[in-house]
């Protein structure tokens, strides 16, 4: 009996420590994060950002410092610097497995080298800048396609344009043109009713479209080598792949 009580005890003193031991690492990686904040230290912040910094399409993700520090305030408006600044860090941050550390449910994580990898976050000034280009890129599709709530990607192939757009909450359309035509021209195919579905834990995922015995599946990939395209068309007739395709630019 005493042996098992002393087997439980160890049990729970190592589980304690262990617990501790993260709870510390959390805390010396969180803290000069929240101290660069407090100075309003923009060049410091920019070098703890791992770059491209993505932020919700159809914006521009930040792909360096300088970007970055240009564009500060619209990324991290007073408001978010100073409830970063004022976070306790104990309490307002947390370890989130493999992910990192989430600040203040997801608005923006840490890696455990301390880098900032996601910025979830929106200022007012992107949300309003964000919402006028949405408009643009509205007004310059073909008229049929002027309907939807978000971008979600934009591709040029060797020989196709490509666009997707979530229509709905998880409820994404693909349309497709040759890539001699223009997206003000009526799309050569249109098909509604796609997935998205996440291919393990680096951020890479794909959207899939059934039409016709057709599938036509887009990869995004986020976690790659630097010869990695931005993404990879795949077509395939009774899953059979006829058509693989890199995109070539957005």
């Amino acid at each position: 009996m005493k042996a098992v009580l002393l087997s439980a005890i160890v049990l729970i003193g190592s589980s304690y420590s262990s617990w501790a031991t993260a709870a510390t690492k959390h805390i010396k990686i969180v803290k000069p994060v929240v101290a660069a904040f407090k100075a309003g230290d923009k060049a410091a912040i920019a070098e703890r950002v791992h770059y491209p910094l993505q932020r919700k399409a159809p914006l521009k993700d930040i792909e360096n410092k300088q970007m970055l520090i240009d564009k500060f305030e619209q990324v991290f408006d007073q408001q978010f610097v100073e409830s970063i600044a004022n976070s306790n860090i104990r309490h307002d941050w947390e370890m989130m497995g493999w992910r990192g550390i989430m600040f203040d449910s997801g608005k923006l994580w840490l890696d455990f080298d301390g880098s900032i990898w996601a910025v979830p976050y929106q200022s007012d000034a992107e949300k309003t800048l964000r919402e006028a280009l949405i408009e643009e890129q509205k007004q310059a599709l073909h008229e049929t396609l002027r309907e939807f709530t978000q971008p979600i990607l934009t591709w040029k192939t060797k020989k196709h344009l490509i666009r997707i757009d979530e229509l709905a909450e998880n409820q994404y359309r693909y349309a497709a043109w040759d890539i001699e035509q223009s997206m003000l021209d009526e799309p050569r195919l249109v098909i509604t009713g796609g997935t998205l579905s996440f291919d393990g834990s680096g951020g890479n995922h794909f959207y899939t479209f059934m039409n016709n015995g057709y599938r036509y599946v887009c990869h995004v990939i986020v976690l790659g080598t630097e010869q990695s395209p931005a993404g990879q068309l795949e077509v395939f007739k009774n899953n059979v792949q006829i058509l693989s395709e890199p995109a070539l630019g957005f």
